[in-house]
């Protein structure tokens, strides 16, 4: 089983759960789950034929986009690996991971609004980033306490580094 975050051009993130069989791979997310098998190789170059949940798809890869059936449906910025925990289920690594405050873009933080210990509403404020002169507000994902934070006030964050941990 792999567990990735993987980071969308718009800025979305989600998680994701693999189990690899033999010629069968499930992908679970969040809200879906997919029994995602090889059929063989398209007629265009790089295509391929898949069997996803019993249903037969074409997909590519142009430029970054998955294209499944000659529609672009998503284009992933960036896919990191995250670590698994023996004996745990897929259902608590995911969930694990749900309170993850990770930054929307590159910049630098310039406030941060909670402390470690604190209490917090889903879409309350918790610090704020600066980029290009713009400031940008990040919210919490969930409700619950801050458990851990991560960065400090001025240092610089790339898209993508967690920020803050909320249990």
């Amino acid at each position: 089983m792999k567990l990735y975050r993987v980071h969308s051009e718009v800025g979305d993130t989600f998680i994701i759960a693999q189990d690899q069989g033999q010629n069968k791979d499930k992908v679970k997310t969040e809200n879906n789950e997919f029994e995602i098998e090889y059929v063989g190789q398209g007629r265009r170059e790089g295509e391929i034929i898949l069997r996803v949940n019993g249903e037969e798809h074409r997909a590519v890869i142009d430029n970054g986009w998955i294209v499944l059936d000659n529609a672009k449906i998503f284009r992933a910025e960036r896919i990191t690996e995250l670590p698994t925990q023996e004996g745990q289920s897929l259902e608590e690594m995911i969930k694990g991971k749900e309170g993850e405050v990770a930054s929307p873009l590159q910049g630098r933080v310039v406030q941060i609004r909670v402390k470690e210990g604190d209490a917090v509403n889903k879409g309350q404020p918790l610090l704020s980033i600066e980029a290009m002169k713009s400031e940008t507000v990040i919210s919490a994902p969930i409700s619950g306490i801050v458990e851990k934070i991560l960065v400090k006030s001025g240092q610089g964050v790339k898209k993508g580094d967690i920020l803050i941990v909320i249990k």
